[in-house]
C-alpha cells in the first residue's frame, strides 16, 4: 500500500519543474533579447500550468501518478517550444547546456511517475529529491543564457 506521506509532500516538487506552451513548426532564429523574452514567456506559461495541475494535492498514488503525467506533458511541451528557438551563435552552447539540464530533470520526473504508478514512495521521493537537488545547476544554466523566469524555482526545469 502506498501510504507514505512523503509521497504526498513530494508531489509539489514536480510542480516546480517549469517549462511552457506553443506549437512546433521548425526552428525560429532569434536575437539574444528575443530568446530571453520568448523563453521566459514559455517558462512563465509552464509555471502557470504546473500551478493549475497541482492546485489540489493528490489523495492517493493513482492521482499522484496522473498528476505526474500531466506535469511531464507540460514540461515536455515547454522543452519542445524552447527547442524551436534557434539562439544566436554566442548563446548556442549555454542554451544547449540549459536544455540538457531540463532534459535530465524531465527524466527524473518520469522516474517519479513510474514510482507513483508502482506505489513506491521511496523511489518517488528519491526522484523528486534528485529534481530539487539539480535545481541550482539548472538555474545557473538558465542565467548563463540570460533567462530570468526559466530556472527561477527550486525544482524548475
Amino acid at each position: 500500500m502506498f501510504r507514505d506521506t512523503r509521497f504526498l509532500l513530494a508531489v509539489p516538487a514536480l510542480a516546480i519543474l517549469s517549462l511552457g506552451t506553443g506549437c512546433g513548426g521548425g526552428k525560429q532564429s532569434v536575437t539574444a533579447a528575443e530568446l530571453v523574452q520568448k523563453g521566459d514567456q514559455i517558462c512563465r506559461t509552464e509555471q502557470m500550468g504546473f500551478s493549475q495541475i497541482q492546485a489540489h494535492p493528490p489523495a492517493n498514488a493513482s492521482i499522484a501518478a496522473d498528476q505526474a503525467k500531466e506535469l511531464i506533458k507540460t514540461a515536455e511541451s515547454a522543452s519542445s517550444h524552447l527547442g524551436d528557438l534557434e539562439p544566436p551563435d554566442e548563446l548556442r552552447a549555454p542554451f544547449e547546456n540549459y536544455m540538457s539540464a531540463r532534459d535530465r530533470a524531465v527524466d527524473q520526473m518520469k522516474r517519479g511517475e513510474d514510482a507513483a504508478e508502482n506505489q513506491d514512495s521511496r523511489a518517488f521521493g528519491a526522484a523528486q529529491a534528485a529534481v530539487v537537488k539539480s535545481a541550482p545547476e539548472r538555474k545557473r544554466q538558465a542565467r548563463a543564457v540570460g533567462f530570468r523566469v526559466c530556472g527561477a524555482n527550486a525544482g524548475s526545469a
